[in-house]
C-alpha cells in the first residue's frame, strides 16, 4: 500500500486557519473567532516520497469559518439528533471519536440513554468515552426507549472491533440490503478501504453521498481516497463539496491542501518565500531503521483516529525520540500527535523541540504559533509569528493568529496594522485561494 496519510484532522486538527480579510471589514469578535481555530495540516513530496505536513491551507479554514458564520441559519440548518443505530454505523465507518462526540454534543439523540440503551451500545463496542458523554447529553422531545440497535449490526461491529474486517463487511452488505442508508454505505466503504479495495470503497462513499447529501463525512472519505489514488483534481473536488456543507471540517481543509501541494510538485513548483526560508522537505530522518520504522508505526495507529490507540503512537514516537533524539520530524509528529487530540501543554514541548532542530523550517514554527494561541500564551506567540514574518514577509498565513494574539494583549494598534500587511500580501502569499475562496486544488504525520 502506497504510504499516505489518513485524516484528521483537523484534525486536526485538524487543523487550520489562514485568514482572507476583505472589506468591508467585519466586526473584530467575529474576525477573531475564525483566526486561531487552525489545525496542524499536510504537505506532500509525492505519494512515493517522503509526506510531510504543511499549514498552507490557513487562510482556507478562516475564509469557510467566517462564510459559516453569516450564513449559518439559512445556508447551514440545524442536523437532525443522532440514533444509537448512527453513532454505532459512524464509529464502523472510521469516523474519529472526537468527530462523533462534537455531533453528539451539538445535534443530541432520539433515545434516552438508560441502561438498556447503554448495554446495547455497549454490546457493539461503542468507545467509552463515547458511552460516558452520552447521559449528559439532550434527548430529543419525542425520544424513548425503542431505538435498539439491531443484531445484525452488533454482529458486524464486534467483527469490527475484533478486526475480522471479512465478517463485517459480509454483515453490513446484509443490512444494506434491507436498508439503503448514507451510514452503512459509508460503514462498508471504510471496510472496504481498510481492506485494500478502494474501488470499492468509493463506490461505497459515492452511494452514501448520494443517498444523504449533507453528509460531509462520505466527500472527506471520498478526498482521502482519490489522493491516495492520486487524483488531485477529484480530491480538490470532493474536499470543496465538504467544505460547502462543513465549512469547518479540518480533514476537508487538510486534502485541499494537500492537492494544492500534489500539483505544485507535480509541475516542480516550490513554496513561497525567501530562498533561506526551509521548505517542509527539510524534516528529514536520520540514520536509525528502527527509529525510522517506530515513526512510521505510529502514524499507522494514529490514522485509526482511534482515542485507545493513541498511548500506543504517542509510545512509538517517544521511542523513536530515544534511538534517534537530533530528529526534527520525530519531535514535530509528536507535537501533531498532542495538537490532534487536544494535549495543548505536551504539543508546545514538542515542537519547541522540533523547533530548537529546525530554527527555520516554516511548518514547525507555523504549528508551534499556533498551539500557543491555542493555550493562550500570547506575548509567546507574538514573538513566534513576528520571527517568522521576519524571515519570510511573504508568509502571509502567519498573520491571522498575529492579529488574535495582538488583540488579547489589547495592542489594537499593532493588530490594524498587520490586518492592513495581510491584505497587502494576499495577493502574493502561499495559499493559492481565487478570491471567491476557491482552489483549484495527511495530518498524522512525516512518513517514511
Amino acid at each position: 500500500m502506497q504510504n499516505s496519510l489518513l485524516p484528521a484532522n483537523a484534525w486536526l486538527f485538524g487543523s487550520d486557519t489562514h485568514a482572507v480579510l476583505k472589506s468591508p471589514r467585519p466586526q473584530r469578535s467575529r474576525l477573531l473567532a475564525g483566526f486561531c481555530l487552525a489545525l496542524a495540516i499536510c504537505a506532500t513530496l509525492s505519494v512515493r516520497a517522503q509526506e510531510t505536513e504543511s499549514v498552507g491551507d490557513a487562510a482556507r479554514a478562516f475564509r469557510a469559518r467566517r462564510a459559516a458564520q453569516a450564513n449559518q441559519d439559512s445556508g447551514h440548518p440545524a442536523q437532525p439528533p443522532l440514533s444509537a443505530t448512527a453513532l454505532v454505523t459512524w464509529q464502523i465507518a472510521g469516523m474519529a471519536m472526537p468527530d462523533i462526540l462534537n455531533e453528539v454534543q451539538t445535534r443530541g439523540i432520539t433515545f434516552v440513554p438508560d441502561n438498556t440503551q447503554l448495554d446495547g451500545l455497549k454490546e457493539a463496542r461503542v468507545a467509552p468515552e463515547l458511552l460516558a458523554a452520552l447521559p449528559n447529553v439532550p434527548s430529543h422531545p419525542d425520544a424513548s426507549n425503542s431505538s435498539e440497535v439491531p443484531q445484525a449490526l452488533i454482529a458486524a461491529a464486534q467483527a469490527f472491533s475484533s478486526k475480522d474486517y471479512a465478517a463485517a463487511r459480509h454483515a453490513m452488505e446484509g443490512l444494506i440490503r434491507q436498508n439503503q442508508d448514507a451510514n452503512l454505505y459509508a460503514a462498508l466503504g471504510n471496510l472496504n478501504f481498510i481492506s485494500g479495495d478502494f474501488a470499492s470503497a468509493k463506490t461505497a462513499f459515492v452511494r452514501s453521498a448520494e443517498l444523504d447529501p449533507s453528509f460531509a463525512y462520505a466527500h472527506v472519505r471520498l478526498a482521502q481516497i482519490y489522493y491516495r489514488l492520486e487524483q488531485g483534481s477529484q480530491v480538490a473536488e470532493e474536499a470543496k463539496q465538504a467544505l460547502r456543507l462543513q465549512p469547518t471540517n479540518a480533514e476537508a481543509h487538510k486534502y485541499l491542501a494537500l492537492s494544492s501541494t500534489i500539483q505544485m510538485q507535480d509541475s516542480g513548483g516550490t513554496a513561497a518565500g525567501g530562498d533561506k526560508v526551509e521548505d517542509l522537505s527539510d524534516l528529514k530522518a536520520g540514520s536509525n531503521t528502527e527509529a525510522k520504522d517506530l515513526n512510521n508505526q505510529a502514524i499507522a495507529l494514529a490514522q485509526q483516529n482511534d482515542w485507545s490507540e493513541f498511548p500506543k503512537a504517542e509510545a512509538a514516537y517517544k521511542q523513536a525520540i530515544e534511538l534517534d533524539p537530533n530528529v526534527a520530524m520525530y519531535y514535530y509528529n509528536l507535537g501533531n500527535l498532542y495538537t490532534k487530540w487536544r494535549h495543548p501543554q505536551q504539543a508546545l514541548a514538542a515542537l519547541n523541540q522540533a523547533k530548537a532542530l529546525a530554527p527555520r523550517n516554516m511548518a514547525v514554527r507555523q504549528n508551534l504559533g499556533y498551539t500557543m494561541c491555542q493555550f493562550n500564551l500570547f506575548s509567546d506567540a507574538v514573538t513566534e509569528f513576528r520571527e517568522m514574518l521576519d524571515m519570510d514577509p511573504h508568509w502571509n498565513m502567519a498573520r491571522p493568529c498575529l492579529i488574535k494574539a495582538l488583540d488579547s494583549l489589547g495592542r489594537r494598534t499593532e493588530a490594524d496594522q498587520v490586518e492592513r500587511d495581510y491584505k497587502l500580501y494576499k495577493s502574493s502569499d502561499d495559499s493559492g485561494d481565487s478570491d471567491d475562496g476557491d482552489s483549484n486544488e495527511d495530518d498524522n504525520g512525516v512518513k517514511l
